[in-house]
């Protein structure tokens, strides 16, 4: 008895529901076939003529005020919720009740207004869809003429009776075939990977999963608070055996990099890089030198020469926070003792005192830039550039900008600084750094870099910063081309020509037998650029999984012009090797090794290894 009961009331409420569909589909037929011979609606030309007519099949009771459509109007309808559908104009004249809605893909019908049979999703019309989903697009009530085209069928084809041979047979889930965890290692066992944490976290921790905190709204309430406190940075110790001109010693160093986060917003934090075990570019270290053992502690609690400390964060946020409305710009800006790397650190790498702000992501449609920033910055002291001042980080301020533009497959880097000698000795001179990357034919990855320094006075032998650098980088690409590296670079140096602001020569990054590794003193090639000019080949390889890394390099230094305008005595050569491996998620293995030959001066040789941590 109970089962015929549910049947009953199963069977009246689909009578019931396929009554009201009909009754809704006879209502709809005639108005829609009325709407063929209606005119079109005029677009935003009859909107600013106020010939614009409302639009509207069911009655106004029917409809939330979000959803009372007007059609052709360029200006938006406020809405309280979601996203903005329809236009509104003024003088729009009323239209009979003939013209349905729009569909609009995405809304879900309620069952409330549109009875009792079940919503389905937008765009998915059959014939035995509701009236809702079979009524006319925006196009053809723009005019737009439906084109029906009749089915077709191959006429060699048949219809034939239904047979279940057809069809592959079922599965069969017993307890042999199937195993329900092995479907649930769909995704080939993958899990989370072990990763270092920073060795302090306060409030919101670093990338994890899980709901945030709710956040604060002490600066607005578009500009949430969020604070968090983070520590973390690496551990670098490394024995060395160097042979420097005139020098060979061995050496075991060790460096403590601290890098400390006070967040306030997403776009809000404070910043401050520590290195409490170096002073002035030099590190506590162990050295064995001529039979001697010598501990050299450079502890310092601050050095301002190598460490930072700044804050950092966005001018549109921030205004638009205290306004109660949403970021109407993006300013991103930093001040305080800020850290500044510009075109890959050959013209600018240093920590000053001062203040940088950016217009960032912008597009210029008439000179074809898809997309550029603009960086102004200012110094005012703890500028370094040793050699064209003399190692006095106090004697100059510096001031400038730099571009950064994407546009035709390539990107321009382009940036001019006036570094003012503040001791009035004849120092000063305008700096310009220029540099455009792009590929060519598939084949090769090519960055064309130049630096200018100019404007110093007195006899050209006595300036220390006035002169061209050409460099031209080049990186192959191979049938391996994540794995398999060949580069070739070349530079060409007239003059004096020095960095901005930066501690080492601009060759810095030609090669690895330029780079120093700023912790053991190890032997590099000139970098100066001085009167020089030469190129550094190489193969840079990773493995499979990019679980280690091993560069292969040769090197040279070509000298011109008297050799008291400049730094190398002679031409010089080198050949070096470093291999990369991590030995765990914290843990860093590294190891170099490099021997040059240089003309008029005694050969160098320096081998090292390295272990670095990371917290």
């Amino acid at each position: 008895m109970k089962l015929q009961t549910e049947n009953f009331w199963r069977t009246l409420l689909l009578s019931v529901s396929a009554w009201l569909c009909a009754v809704s589909v006879g209502e709809a037929a005639p108005q829609v076939a009325a709407l063929r011979r209606l005119p079109p609606v005029c677009g935003p030309v009859g909107c600013e003529t106020g010939d614009c007519r409302r639009n509207s099949l069911f009655p106004s009771s029917l409809r939330s005020p979000q959803e009372t459509p007007l059609f052709g109007c360029p200006e938006i309808s406020a809405q309280l919720i979601g996203p903005r559908i329809l236009g509104r104009a003024t003088g729009c004249q009323n239209l009979p009740p003939s013209t349905p809605p729009p569909s609009v893909p995405g809304f879900m019908r309620g069952l409330t207004r549109y009875g009792v049979t079940s919503p389905v999703p937008p765009a998915v019309v059959s014939a035995h869809a509701p009236p809702w989903e079979q009524m006319p697009t925006p196009a053809e009530l723009h005019g737009g003429v439906l084109q029906a085209v009749p089915h077709q069928h191959d006429c060699q084809g048949c219809e034939s009776h239904f047979n279940s041979g057809d069809f592959t047979p079922g599965p069969i889930y017993d307890e042999n075939a199937w195993d329900p965890y092995s479907e649930l290692d769909v995704y080939g066992g993958k899990r989370l990977n072990k990763i270092q944490r920073p060795a302090l976290e306060w409030g919101l921790p670093l990338y994890l999963n899980g709901p945030i905190p709710r956040s604060g709204t002490a600066l607005g309430l578009t500009n949430l608070t969020q604070p968090k406190f983070y520590v973390y940075g690496d551990f670098r110790t490394a024995v060395a055996q160097n042979k420097n001109v005139g020098n060979e010693k061995t050496i075991w160093a060790s460096r403590l990099n601290l890098e400390i986060d006070f967040w306030l917003t997403a776009t809000e934090r404070f910043h401050m890089f520590w290195g409490p075990l170096d002073q002035r570019n030099q590190f506590t270290n162990v050295t064995i030198d001529g039979g001697d053992v010598v501990y050299n502690d450079f502890f310092d609690g601050w050095d301002q020469r190598t460490d930072t400390m700044y804050f950092e964060g966005d001018v549109g946020a921030i205004l638009g926070g205290l306004r109660g409305d949403y970021s109407p710009f993006d300013m991103p800006f930093a001040v305080g003792l800020i850290p500044l790397l510009f075109q890959n650190g050959i013209w600018i790498e240093d920590a000053f005192v001062g203040a940088e702000v950016t217009i960032p992501a912008r597009n210029n449609p008439v000179l074809d830039w898809s997309n550029f920033d603009t960086t102004f910055f200012v110094g005012f002291d703890e500028i370094t550039n040793n050699r064209a001042f003399n190692g006095d980080n106090r004697a100059a301020n510096l001031v400038g900008f730099t571009s950064f533009i994407e546009s035709r497959g390539g990107y321009l880097e382009v940036g001019y600084a006036f570094v003012d000698d503040g001791e009035n000795l004849g120092r000063s001179f305008h700096s310009v750094g220029a540099s455009y990357t792009r590929r060519y034919l598939n084949l090769v990855s090519n960055s064309v870099r130049v630096l200018v320094n100019t404007g110093q006075g007195g006899p050209r032998d006595q300036r220390s910063a006035d002169g061209v650098l050409l460099l031209m980088e080049n990186s192959f690409l191979t049938r391996n081309p994540y794995n398999v590296i060949p580069y070739v670079n070349f530079f060409a140096g007239y003059g004096t020509p020095r960095p901005a602001a930066r501690l080492q020569g601009p060759l810095k990054n030609t090669g690895i037998n330029f780079e120093s590794d700023l912790l053991t003193g190890f032997p590099i090639l000139d970098d100066t650029g001085n009167n020089t000019y030469g190129a550094a080949i190489g193969v840079d390889l990773f493995g499979q999984s990019f679980e280690q890394q091993l560069i292969l390099e040769l090197a040279t230094v070509q000298v011109f012009d008297a050799p008291t305008s400049r730094v190398a005595a002679g031409d010089q050569y080198a050949v070096g090797a470093r291999y990369q491996k991590p030995l765990n998620n914290s843990l860093i293995f590294r190891a170099d090794v490099m021997h040059g030959w240089l003309e008029n001066s005694n050969d160098i040789f320096g081998g090292r290894v390295e272990l670095r941590k990371k917290f």
